[in-house]
Parts: structure tokens; C-alpha cells; sequence
């Protein structure tokens, strides 16, 4: 596929490398703002992301799109997985996951083994027709192009988490700021207030739970207060 999603997520995942490539061996013990998770397990996080996202996760699936990349928020972190032990939450799911791709590696390994999946997933994007249906367990058939419009949002953002973790500035790119916004506001269903006057790290931070709306920020946004967090 082409377009400004493979485009954007090829900037975001070259600020991130970035980001990884400057960190100490300490800094990978660091706890971050995901409950339980160190910058060590985000990184291992991330790259397996990146490698499904070119493996089992562009496999075309039969049947027509159900969701966009809105819709893909529609689950509940909170509830069981599609195939998965059904005494354990998704999130839980995805966390016992990632303690075994960390699998002991120490930070070096960790920063080599992102380069090179972030190379690998953005030249397998490209080789992948947007339009294809895929199924990720625990969500509706999507096409492989709104999928990776997801991705964008998930790098981005724990791009940001590892970034808090070490006292570096939180920022994404701004084509993946945008792509994510777009989602967020599918998610409110409605414009912020321009009198809000957020920008797009503040959005992203509030909409994604990892900064609470204040008591004049609510008062502001009225009703659509109470949809925040938009996603967690």
C-alpha cells in the first residue's frame, strides 16, 4: 500500500527508533505510566507489533470489512479475548505476551531488534494492497489500510509513554498526530470546543487517559466530558 498512513507510520517509527537508540541500559529497567510495564516491555511491545503487522496480522481474511479505524476501539480491554484463556482480560493477554518477547534480552538487543523490525514492517506495508481484509482476534474484519491506521496511533503513543518514562519531551509526528486525532474524534463523535484550545499532545494524552481533564476543561467541554478517556 501507499499513502499517507504507510507515510506517516514510516516517520513515527523513525522517531521512535530514535528515541530507543539514545537510551542507557538503566533506562530500560524504567517503570513507565502503563501500569506494571517497564520502557524494556513497551520496546519488546512494539517491535512484535511491528512484526505481526507484515506476519499474521496481514493474512487476508474472507468476508468484507466490519469495522474502520474507529471502530477498531470498540473492544473492552476489560473483557476476555477472542481465542484466548477465557479466565484472563485482553489486556492481561497481551501483557503475558509481552513478558515473553522481552525474554530476558538486555537493552542493546532490544534497540538492534527494533530497527530492524520497524525496516522490515514498513517494507512489508508497502508490499500489502490497503483494501485487503484481515482479522485481528478480538476485533472485526478490517482493511489492512485502516489497520495501519491503528498502528499509527499505538507507536505514536507509546512512543510518547517511553519518552515520559525517561524525562524526554512527548510528541508524535504530525502526520501520525493527525491520523491519531481522526480517530479520536470518530471516538467523541464530535468537535472539541474551540475554546478548549488543546493542542495535539494534550488531546492525545487526555483522549488516551494518560492526562485527566481538569474541572475547567470539563466545564468547557459540557456533556462530551463524560466520554473521557476516549480509549485506554
Amino acid at each position: 500500500m501507499q499513502g499517507a498512513e504507510v507515510n506517516a507510520l514510516g516517520a513515527q517509527l523513525e522517531a521512535l527508533v530514535a528515541l530507543v537508540n539514545a537510551l542507557s541500559e538503566n533506562d530500560f529497567h524504567r517503570a513507565t505510566r502503563c501500569p506494571g510495564w517497564t520502557v524494556a516491555e513497551l520496546v519488546a511491545h512494539c517491535e512484535g507489533m511491528l512484526n505481526r503487522l507484515v506476519g499474521e496480522h496481514g493474512e487476508p481474511a474472507a468476508g468484507k470489512p466490519e469495522i474502520d479505524r474507529v471502530g477498531y476501539y470498540g473492544y473492552d480491554p476489560d473483557g476476555a479475548r477472542e481465542g484466548e484463556d477465557p479466565d484472563k482480560t485482553f489486556s492481561e493477554v497481551v501483557r503475558d505476551r509481552v513478558v515473553r518477547e522481552v525474554d530476558g534480552r538486555n537493552g542493546m538487543t532490544l534497540q538492534s531488534s527494533l530497527s530492524d523490525a520497524a525496516k522490515r514492517a514498513i517494507d512489508g506495508v508497502r508490499e500489502i494492497p490497503a483494501d485487503r481484509v484481515i482479522k485481528r482476534p478480538g476485533h472485526g474484519r478490517i482493511t489492512f489500510g485502516e489497520f495501519v491506521a491503528t498502528r499509527n496511533l499505538e507507536i505514536g503513543v507509546h512512543t510518547m509513554d517511553i519518552a515520559h518514562a525517561v524525562d524526554k519531551r512527548e510528541h508524535v509526528e504530525p502526520p501520525t498526530a493527525e491520523i491519531i486525532i481522526s480517530i479520536l474524534d470518530g471516538l467523541l463523535g464530535d468537535s472539541l470546543p474551540d475554546s478548549l484550545q488543546w493542542d495535539a499532545t494534550t488531546y492525545i494524552l487526555t483522549g488516551t487517559g494518560r492526562r485527566d481533564v481538569t474541572p475547567h476543561e470539563r466545564e468547557i467541554l459540557g456533556g462530551l466530558a463524560a466520554k473521557f478517556p476516549l480509549l485506554r
